[in-house]
């Protein structure tokens, strides 16, 4: 059968408010140094909690800071400044109210979780993980807790490696072929890309948005 290639629905579907123009905005990197609260931040409308990450003494909130991502030791060891990733932030959001639950998270079922899932397999070929494997197959059972916590640092911050652990899928991904958005809360595929104009992702990184025709950069 004969079919036009741009039919009507496919011009449609590019026609909007914002057609041609460039709307695209990703909310994971527009953290500010501190946040400007006053007290509490408990909440996503602290800029510090919203991106997993927690207050300093510049942020607004002195003493009355109830932030939970200050102390992300229990999962990621003394001493090492590290910011929950996306995933691993809502994830804690949804399953804890403040930084006295975390002690209800066993980490030993954490860590198998992710070790048991589909593709932790794949990532064992790169060199970090397979001496963290090497390491974790010899060392003494006190030993164990600071090297499940090594593991949480290379999946579970933003800081180490390229791959991350996700919760919405319950896999590893490369950070380069997903994401996960803060405001949709969801991990993505590369291919999607949030619309500043519609608040959402769409998918398509050379499609108009498919509610308002806004373009990604």
């Amino acid at each position: 059968m004969w079919y036009d290639e741009h039919s009507d629905d496919d011009e449609q579907q590019n026609i909007g408010p914002m057609n041609g123009k460039i709307t695209e905005k990703n909310p994971n990197y527009e953290k500010k140094d501190k946040c400007k609260c006053t007290k509490g931040c408990s909440k996503r409308s602290c800029s510090c909690f919203k991106y997993g990450s927690g207050c300093n003494s510049s942020c607004g909130c002195g003493s009355s800071c109830q932030n939970m991502f200050n102390y992300l030791e229990y999962f990621f060891g003394e001493n090492q400044k590290c910011t929950a990733n996306p995933c691993f932030s809502k994830w804690l959001v949804k399953n804890v109210k403040n930084s006295d639950e975390f002690q209800m998270i066993d980490r030993n079922k954490l860590r198998r979780r992710i070790m048991k899932c589909p593709s932790y397999s794949n990532v064992l070929d790169d060199e970090d993980f397979e001496e963290w494997t090497e390491k974790w197959n010899t060392i003494d059972k006190n030993e164990k807790l600071s090297h499940t916590q090594e593991l949480f640092r290379m999946l579970l911050s933003n800081d180490t490696t390229m791959y991350y652990y996700s919760f919405c899928e319950n896999d590893v991904f490369e950070e380069d072929c997903n994401w996960h958005c803060i405001i949709c809360q969801k991990c993505m595929d590369w291919r999607e890309w949030h619309c500043d104009k519609c608040n959402k992702c769409t998918y398509g990184v050379s499609l108009p948005c498919e509610r308002c025709g806004g373009k990604s950069e």
